[in-house]
């Protein structure tokens, strides 16, 4: 069974380990503990980590973007990732839903995120979670 919490400063380096897993990076950016720390104080956003028998076994941030023309706040979700050693058994599934949970009770309007293009089979995940495929990401790299 999957339990989601709000992730704790301890949890930090078991988050870092599972970031390159998402984001495809060779290495963590020389201030990612620093980041993550100041993410884990910031009331707009929720870091949190999916525990597997007290293991770490994923994380996500969703982020709260206040819209002022809705009155509320839309969800952002932003890494989320279960470990590849441990996918395929439902803990995935089981985050996700968690984490719709948790911002239909911030009272948000949507839940959004992006996708790679590559990520076909994640696409066909997310679908059967009941996302909809819903415009473009445009994107400039400022770096």
């Amino acid at each position: 069974m999957v339990v989601v919490t709000k992730a704790q400063k301890a949890d930090i380096e078991a988050i870092l380990a599972l970031q390159a897993q998402i984001y495809r990076i060779d290495s963590l950016a020389p201030n990612s503990r620093q980041v993550l720390e100041n993410q884990l104080k910031d009331d707009s956003c929720q870091v949190l980590a999916a525990k597997v028998g007290g293991k770490i076994v994923g994380t996500a941030v969703i982020y709260f973007v206040e819209v002022p023309a809705r009155g509320r706040s839309y969800a952002f979700l932003e890494g989320l990732v279960i470990d590849k050693n441990v996918r395929g058994k439902g803990y995935g599934r089981a985050f996700f839903n968690e984490c719709v949970k948790i911002a239909h009770d911030k009272n948000c309007y949507k839940m959004i995120f992006t996708s790679g293009l590559d990520r076909q089979d994640a696409h066909k995940f997310y679908e059967n979670l009941g996302f909809k495929k819903w415009g473009y990401e445009f994107r400039m790299n400022l770096d």
